[in-house]
């Protein structure tokens, strides 16, 4: 069984159908919402988010075809399952729903166990296909959001700073002399490693930041409404808990140290991209590494722009 609350929307001018299906799900679904036009059922979709939808087919204004269709067009409310509530019995009617993209259809009036059954069926689906969608989000190996999900904040992020320029830091973390560790100890030992550290960021993390691997043993940070100040303290936590690690493997106990470029953002500028931030943040992290690893080296604003990023070695140790 689910622990969460699923939510079920039925979409039908007939409110006595909205009341059937609400006594006759009782104790399938959590919730059950209703809209009796299409276009209030495509607005509450939108805001809702429902874990499925029962949708009539005939409606006054747009029909069920129409709202499938506008619903599979959005991409906030495309992968919702729509099952058709319909009286129809004519095949090329049902297979035109189906092509429409609903999951499945229940003939008016409908059978208590074959609208529970095929209510249940729609949602176990909708259950598999997004733990899928979180897997292919996060990195196997240390559970963190992967690369993707980097690339979707900052852009993200980037463009939130456009409109209302919010302070933000990026950070980018790369273990001094990993390969060492693979080479003395295997790559077993390097993945325990990496597990260790991966949590290392994730309990100093706020929920609201953003920690991924980004690749190897590189990791990104993404810290939202940040001044300059309280990143630096915040990565500085990072790096003197990775620096106090004591990792058992077999007999050995394993230790890290980590080098961070940080790039802080407190001014608007419009002409900011994902790239800069990332040709920043690899500046200013190359600086760390040069100047001796296990420390911080913090890019003043400027260093967004590509004059700074040329001249990254001119960059300031916090």
């Amino acid at each position: 069984m689910s622990l969460k609350k699923e939510v079920v929307l039925v979409i039908d001018d007939d409110s006595r159908i909205g009341g059937l299906v609400e006594f006759h799900l009782e104790g399938v679904v959590g919730e059950v919402q209703f809209a009796e036009t299409g276009e209030t059922g495509i607005s509450v979709a939108t805001s809702t988010q429902p874990d499925l939808i029962l949708l009539d087919i005939d409606m006054p204004g747009i029909d069920g075809f129409e709202v499938c269709r506008q619903l599979k067009h959005d991409v906030t409310t495309r992968d919702i399952p729509i099952i058709f509530l319909t009286g129809e019995t004519e095949t090329h009617r049902i297979a035109h729903a189906l092509d429409s993209g609903a999951t499945d259809y229940v003939t008016k009036p409908f059978e208590v166990i074959d609208l529970q059954a095929r209510v249940r069926a729609a949602l176990r689906t909708k259950r598999l296909v997004d733990m899928l969608r979180i897997q292919a989000r996060l990195d196997p190996l240390t559970g963190l959001s992967n690369r993707g999900v980097l690339d979707d904040a900052l852009a993200a992020q980037v463009a939130e700073q456009a409109r209302h320029a919010p302070n933000f830091a990026f950070c980018l973390l790369d273990l001094d002399h990993f390969k060492a560790v693979n080479d003395s100890y295997g790559h077993a030992a390097g993945d325990e490693v990496l597990r260790e550290v991966a949590q290392a960021l994730k309990v100093n993390a706020r929920p609201y930041d953003v920690v991924c691997r980004f690749g190897g043993e590189e990791f990104a940070l993404l810290l939202r409404n940040s001044t300059g100040a309280g990143a630096k303290e915040a990565i500085g936590r990072m790096l003197q808990d990775i620096r106090q690690l004591n990792i058992a493997f077999g007999e050995s106990r394993l230790s890290i140290t980590a080098s961070a470029g940080l790039v802080m953002v407190e001014t608007c500028d419009e002409s900011l991209t994902p790239e800069r931030l990332l040709i920043a943040a690899d500046h200013a992290l190359y600086a760390a590494k040069e100047s001796g690893r296990d420390q911080l080296v913090a890019a003043t604003d400027t260093a967004v722009t590509e004059a700074a990023a040329i001249h990254a070695k001119r960059i300031l140790s916090s």
